[in-house]
């Protein structure tokens, strides 16, 4: 190895200090500037990199054959568990951007039960972590930054505290985890997360976090008068988003359509009403009926997805939601101490009945929309609805945002025109002006890989359904998932929630 052998390494880490080692890990991550492909990037950077952190040759695998394909570097530790590795790294170019390739390593850690996994194309790195269920993105930084926070890296990944952090893992999956993401969140002003994964100590002796302060919660009504404007698949997938983050979430389908509740793998008939099980029409009718018992879970991995699901009987029940007493605040009633962080509800592309309740029940609405005439047209009259149900609240209903869907990232002298045209009709309403569109990072893109997820009932994040695309709509729904990401960080931004659990 040019400049670096493993024996002066291992002399300098046995007697300099940390400061040496800081020095060496510098030097190395500026040898990316010099390199022009990913095999260059392995030889002169990662592999260095590795030999600095006390790794040895047999320790060591590179293009270690996985299936059909091959990794890029699988670390195997003596004394780790023998049915797990430690982890596994994988390259990209330098010229290659990493935000929307991370499927490969999460197949390759699920699959081989690996506990950390590493992408990174020299410029920037994401760090993930296995827990045996389900594969969490712990942290995502530059190399500008891992100048200054090497210790977090260096710590996790140094080969003599690889069996310390290895038996804290397995000693406990879930709350590790939980300790864990905190722990990352804050360690701008921690020296060296080590003391988080101390050899041999019982979870319960960890030294304690702060303990969170009490997180605001918000019940959100995603609406728009106009269909086929991608509404329930931006619901069903922001809410995938929003859990992703640690976020508790409820989804309420309050459509006839029931169109929701499909895309999340529920069938109205035959796991509803045959099963003898209650859905939104018993919650809007029923006084005895509570959000509890009408609540189905889904799960796909670390997305974690509570649904109200809906039923085609729905669509004869105006007369009998008109006759309630009190009938349009019966939602806001039953979901007071709903205990859930963010609660989406889809109703119908109309403005109805159940639309009136809907709105009554939320803090916000989320106006999905296309860049395109008639969607824009639309707005007029979702903001003018709004409005109208403002009138008889005690609190304002604020639009949260216009977030786009089925944007078409081809036509960019057209969507510039459209979005010309939104500001222009929202500054000829009263109070448009102080409505906000997402930023053009959380833009959902037309694809079809999208309402194809909904088809098999699941949605984008859902590795399962990952695994029967090929590579090309793979990487469709990289960008898709990455979309729904920033919409779901720019929303807690918006509405003051904390990003971390």
């Amino acid at each position: 190895m040019p400049g670096l052998s493993m024996g002066c390494v291992g002399r300098s880490l046995a007697m300099g200090t940390l400061d040496d080692f800081q020095q060496q890990w510098m030097v190395l991550l500026d040898r990316v500037d010099d390199c022009t492909s990913e095999k260059a990037l392995e030889d002169q950077v990662l592999l260095p990199l590795l030999e600095l952190l006390g790794y040895k040759s047999q320790d060591l695998v590179q293009q270690a054959p996985f299936g059909k394909r091959r990794v890029d570097f699988l670390v195997k530790v003596q004394k780790t568990a023998p049915y797990c590795h430690y982890l596994i790294i994988e390259a990209k170019a330098p010229s290659k951007s990493i935000a929307h390739t991370s499927w490969q390593l999460r197949y390759y850690l699920r699959d081989s039960g690996t506990v950390l996994g590493l992408l990174t194309n020299g410029h920037h790195f994401k760090l993930f972590y296995n827990d045996g269920e389900a594969i969490h993105a712990l942290w995502t930084f530059s190399r500008d930054q891992l100048y200054k926070d090497y210790r977090l890296l260096g710590s996790l990944l140094w080969r003599r505290n690889c069996d310390r952090v290895m038996d804290v893992f397995w000693n406990s999956h879930r709350q590790v985890h939980r300790r864990l993401v905190k722990a990352i969140a804050q360690l701008s002003d921690e020296p060296d997360v080590l003391h988080l994964l101390s050899a041999g100590q019982p979870l319960s002796q960890l030294p304690k976090l702060p303990t969170d302060p009490p997180q605001k919660s918000m019940i959100i009504t995603v609406f728009n008068n106009k269909g086929g404007v991608g509404k329930t698949t931006l619901t069903i997938n922001l809410a995938a988003a929003l859990s992703h983050l640690g976020k508790r979430v409820l989804l309420i389908d309050i459509d006839a359509q029931a169109n929701l509740t499909t895309g999340l793998g529920i069938d109205p008939l035959e796991d509803v009403e045959k099963l003898g099980r209650q859905d939104i029409t018993h919650l809007l009718t029923d006084p005895r009926v509570t959000v509890e018992s009408v609540t189905l879970q889904k799960r796909w991995g670390d997305v974690v997805l509570d649904i109200i699901p809906s039923h085609i009987r729905l669509s004869h029940m105006e007369n009998q939601l008109v006759q309630l007493i009190d009938g349009d605040r019966i939602l806001e009633k039953k979901l007071r101490n709903h205990g859930y962080d963010f609660v989406l509800i889809d109703p119908p592309p109309s403005f109805g009945k159940v639309n009136k309740i809907s709105l009554m029940a939320s803090a916000g609405v989320l106006v999905p929309t296309q860049l395109s005439p008639y969607p824009i047209r639309a707005l007029e009259y979702v903001l003018t609805q709004v409005e109208e149900v403002d009138q008889f609240r005690e609190t304002p209903l604020p639009i949260v945002g216009i977030a786009v869907s089925m944007y078409d990232r081809s036509s960019r002298t057209f969507n510039r025109t459209m979005v010309e045209e939104l500001h222009d009709r929202l500054n000829r309403i009263p109070g448009g002006d102080q409505v906000s569109m997402f930023s053009e990072e959380s833009w959902v893109p037309r694809l079809n890989v999208i309402s194809k997820s909904q088809d098999n009932g699941c949605p984008l994040f859902a590795l399962d359904y990952m695994d029967k695309l090929n590579s090309s709509d793979r990487t469709s729904v990289e960008n898709a998932v990455a979309s729904f990401e920033s919409l779901a960080q720019e929303l807690l931004q918006k509405v003051g929630i904390s990003a971390t659990s």
